[in-house]
Protein backbone atom coordinates (compact mmCIF):
# COMPACT_ATOMS: atom_id res chain seq x y z
CA UNK A 1 0.00 0.00 0.00
CA UNK A 2 1.30 3.64 -0.65
CA UNK A 3 0.87 6.14 1.88
CA UNK A 4 0.42 9.86 0.39
CA UNK A 5 2.32 12.16 2.01
CA UNK A 6 1.86 15.86 1.02
CA UNK A 7 4.28 18.59 1.87
CA UNK A 8 2.49 21.65 2.55
CA UNK A 9 5.46 24.31 2.24
CA UNK A 10 6.38 22.98 -1.09
CA UNK A 11 6.46 24.62 -4.58
CA UNK A 12 6.38 22.30 -6.95
CA UNK A 13 8.22 23.63 -10.27
CA UNK A 14 5.36 23.10 -13.20
CA UNK A 15 5.72 25.93 -15.10
CA UNK A 16 9.67 26.31 -15.24
CA UNK A 17 11.58 25.17 -17.86
CA UNK A 18 13.74 22.65 -15.60
CA UNK A 19 10.86 21.30 -14.29
CA UNK A 20 10.84 17.57 -14.38
CA UNK A 21 10.60 14.03 -12.55
CA UNK A 22 13.78 14.87 -10.66
CA UNK A 23 13.86 18.26 -10.42
CA UNK A 24 11.03 18.72 -8.27
CA UNK A 25 10.45 21.81 -6.70
CA UNK A 26 11.35 24.27 -3.60
CA UNK A 27 10.37 25.49 -0.20
CA UNK A 28 10.91 28.79 1.51
CA UNK A 29 12.24 29.36 5.02
CA UNK A 30 13.86 30.90 7.04
CA UNK A 31 17.18 31.11 9.19
CA UNK A 32 18.26 33.60 11.83
CA UNK A 33 15.49 36.30 10.31
CA UNK A 34 16.55 35.67 6.26
CA UNK A 35 14.61 33.88 4.05
CA UNK A 36 16.25 31.31 1.94
CA UNK A 37 15.09 29.22 -0.34
CA UNK A 38 15.72 25.80 -0.79
CA UNK A 39 15.70 23.00 -3.93
CA UNK A 40 13.92 19.97 -3.57
CA UNK A 41 14.87 16.83 -6.00
CA UNK A 42 13.08 13.97 -6.57
CA UNK A 43 15.74 10.86 -6.90
CA UNK A 44 14.77 8.97 -4.04
CA UNK A 45 11.11 7.85 -4.97
CA UNK A 46 11.02 5.07 -2.84
CA UNK A 47 11.32 5.84 1.01
CA UNK A 48 11.62 1.91 2.19
CA UNK A 49 13.88 1.10 -1.18
CA UNK A 50 17.92 0.79 -0.22
CA UNK A 51 20.47 3.18 -2.05
CA UNK A 52 23.86 3.55 -2.66
CA UNK A 53 24.61 6.59 -0.71
CA UNK A 54 28.19 8.55 -0.73
CA UNK A 55 28.21 10.88 2.63
CA UNK A 56 30.41 13.81 3.11
CA UNK A 57 30.20 14.68 6.64
CA UNK A 58 32.97 17.21 9.13
CA UNK A 59 34.62 15.65 12.16
CA UNK A 60 34.50 16.66 15.20
CA UNK A 61 38.35 18.57 14.02
CA UNK A 62 36.41 20.01 10.75
CA UNK A 63 38.24 17.68 8.19
CA UNK A 64 35.82 16.22 5.42
CA UNK A 65 35.39 13.04 5.68
CA UNK A 66 33.75 10.73 2.90
CA UNK A 67 32.20 7.32 3.61
CA UNK A 68 29.67 5.50 1.32
CA UNK A 69 27.12 2.96 2.48
CA UNK A 70 24.00 1.08 1.81
CA UNK A 71 20.56 2.22 3.50
CA UNK A 72 16.97 4.13 2.62
CA UNK A 73 16.30 7.65 3.00
CA UNK A 74 16.73 7.19 6.92
CA UNK A 75 20.30 7.61 6.47
CA UNK A 76 19.91 11.29 6.81
CA UNK A 77 19.36 10.44 10.69
CA UNK A 78 21.40 10.19 13.80
CA UNK A 79 24.38 13.01 12.61
CA UNK A 80 25.58 15.48 15.31
CA UNK A 81 24.85 19.06 15.01
CA UNK A 82 25.52 20.88 11.53
CA UNK A 83 27.96 17.75 10.19
CA UNK A 84 26.78 16.55 7.49
CA UNK A 85 27.88 18.77 4.39
CA UNK A 86 27.18 16.79 0.77
CA UNK A 87 25.19 12.80 0.29
CA UNK A 88 24.64 11.77 -3.00
CA UNK A 89 23.21 8.46 -4.98
CA UNK A 90 24.16 6.20 -7.44
CA UNK A 91 21.43 6.45 -10.11
CA UNK A 92 20.15 3.09 -12.19
CA UNK A 93 23.04 4.51 -14.90
CA UNK A 94 25.60 4.30 -12.21
CA UNK A 95 25.97 8.13 -11.91
CA UNK A 96 26.33 10.06 -8.34
CA UNK A 97 23.37 12.80 -7.87
CA UNK A 98 23.25 14.80 -5.50
CA UNK A 99 20.55 14.40 -3.00
CA UNK A 100 21.72 16.95 -0.03
CA UNK A 101 23.72 19.87 -0.75
CA UNK A 102 25.03 22.77 1.71
CA UNK A 103 26.36 26.25 1.38
CA UNK A 104 27.62 28.28 4.00
CA UNK A 105 25.92 26.20 6.71
CA UNK A 106 22.53 26.03 5.54
CA UNK A 107 20.78 23.62 2.73
CA UNK A 108 20.88 24.28 -0.44
CA UNK A 109 19.27 21.29 -1.64
CA UNK A 110 17.44 18.28 -0.68
CA UNK A 111 15.65 15.60 -1.76
CA UNK A 112 11.84 14.97 -1.52
CA UNK A 113 12.36 11.31 0.30
CA UNK A 114 14.25 12.99 2.90
CA UNK A 115 11.71 15.64 4.36
CA UNK A 116 9.58 12.40 3.98
CA UNK A 117 11.09 11.31 6.88
CA UNK A 118 12.63 13.54 8.71
CA UNK A 119 11.35 14.37 12.17
CA UNK A 120 11.11 17.60 14.15
CA UNK A 121 13.97 15.78 16.77
CA UNK A 122 16.56 15.16 13.66
CA UNK A 123 15.56 19.31 12.78
CA UNK A 124 17.05 19.32 16.42
CA UNK A 125 19.55 17.46 16.98
CA UNK A 126 21.33 17.55 13.57
CA UNK A 127 20.08 20.64 11.67
CA UNK A 128 19.54 23.35 14.19
CA UNK A 129 20.54 26.18 12.26
CA UNK A 130 17.26 25.06 9.68
CA UNK A 131 14.59 24.74 12.02
CA UNK A 132 11.43 27.04 11.37
CA UNK A 133 8.36 27.05 13.59
CA UNK A 134 6.32 28.46 10.93
CA UNK A 135 7.21 24.88 8.39
CA UNK A 136 6.17 23.06 11.64
CA UNK A 137 2.99 25.01 12.15
CA UNK A 138 1.83 23.93 8.43
CA UNK A 139 2.05 20.17 8.97
CA UNK A 140 1.00 20.41 12.52
CA UNK A 141 4.30 19.42 13.97
CA UNK A 142 4.02 19.37 18.20
CA UNK A 143 6.39 16.59 19.62
CA UNK A 144 9.84 15.66 18.45
CA UNK A 145 8.66 12.49 16.81
CA UNK A 146 6.27 14.44 14.02
CA UNK A 147 7.50 14.77 10.62
CA UNK A 148 8.89 18.06 10.21
CA UNK A 149 7.54 18.47 6.57
CA UNK A 150 5.10 15.87 5.72
CA UNK A 151 1.80 15.17 6.55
Amino acid sequence: MTQTITIPALHINTNNAYSSDVFYGSFRTYVKGKSLDVSVSNHLKDINKEYEFRIAGKCKAGFINIHDTKGTVDVIRGYGKNSLVNIQVKNEYGQWMNVYTTKGGKWYSIDLGFLKVITVGTMRESFPDMCDMNLWTLVGAKTWADKAFAK
